[in-house]
């Protein structure tokens, strides 16, 4: 996909010979976005009407705040998932917001309460072989949730690199509440792919629409990897000037201070 959209911008930076070879490179490179719109739509549709939903809240979770959070994550992908009317571009783009942000806030959640469940079962692993618990044992909740936080202090890595030092920290164990993370990361991963369809190959009007809706969801949660990863990908692929532009502004944006590109003085 991104080879196709390369090779476009290729031809596009080539000197053309006549007029209509520039029309005829220019018309291509639309009908390639197009293609990939298409296809990126029926992807999801496919994989939202098969996919299956999040794993038992009531299970996993015993906080009536964290119930409440998982059942709002299921009630906002209940119009993904489920065979709905024909929308309209604004319609679609808040459904999507509405899943993904709620997703990633559980998601979020649940990588804290499998840290902490992982942490204690050490701890009373290590309190079982010995009558009191050693300074690592006890030590072990500390650093499991220190683990959670560094990742999500560097999210402007992107999503592998959080993913890697999360692995790195810990090995999840196979429980309810693991169980229901990865469906969550699953889900939310296919969520924000969807809206990124609308965001890197809808329509230039459509793509100013996604670029809106990401923008608010950015301000409503800053620390978000795979939504970073998204807009950066999105800025690499953006033709127009002006939404590029945007795009590569909202992107800096999510970055510590001393990484911020320098601004130059015709945007000062």
């Amino acid at each position: 996909m991104l080879l196709s959209l390369a090779s476009c911008r290729h031809e596009e930076r080539a000197p053309a010979p006549s007029a209509s070879a520039s029309a005829a490179g220019s018309d291509f490179t639309e009908r390639a976005r197009a293609q990939h719109f298409q296809a990126e739509l029926s992807r999801a549709s496919t994989r939202f009407r098969t996919k299956q939903s999040l794993a038992d809240c009531a299970a996993a979770l015993k906080e009536k705040a964290d119930l409440e959070l998982c059942q709002a994550a299921e009630a906002a992908l209940a119009p993904l998932t489920l065979p709905v009317e024909p929308a309209s571009t604004e319609d679609t783009l808040t459904r999507l917001a509405s899943g993904a942000l709620t997703l990633a806030r559980l998601s979020e959640r649940l990588r804290y309460l499998a840290l902490a469940e992982l942490a204690q079962q050490r701890l009373e692993g290590d309190a079982g072989a010995a009558q009191a618990p050693s300074p690592s044992a006890a030590a072990s909740v500390s650093q499991a949730l220190a683990a959670h936080a560094h990742a999500h202090a560097h999210a402007h890595d992107g999503q592998q690199g959080v993913a890697k030092q999360e692995q790195r920290a810990l090995k999840l164990s196979d429980s309810p509440v693991s169980r229901l993370l990865d469906s969550s990361i699953h889900l939310e991963r296919d969520v924000l792919r969807n809206l990124g369809a609308y965001l890197e190959y809808g329509p230039l009007a459509v793509r100013r629409a996604a670029f809106a809706t990401v923008e608010r969801l950015r301000g409503e949660h800053p620390k978000w990897p795979l939504l970073d990863h998204l807009i950066r990908d999105a800025a690499v692929l953006e033709a127009d000037r002006d939404l590029k532009r945007d795009l590569a502004e909202l992107s800096a944006s999510g970055l510590p201070e001393r990484e911020r590109p320098a601004q130059s003085a015709a945007t000062k």
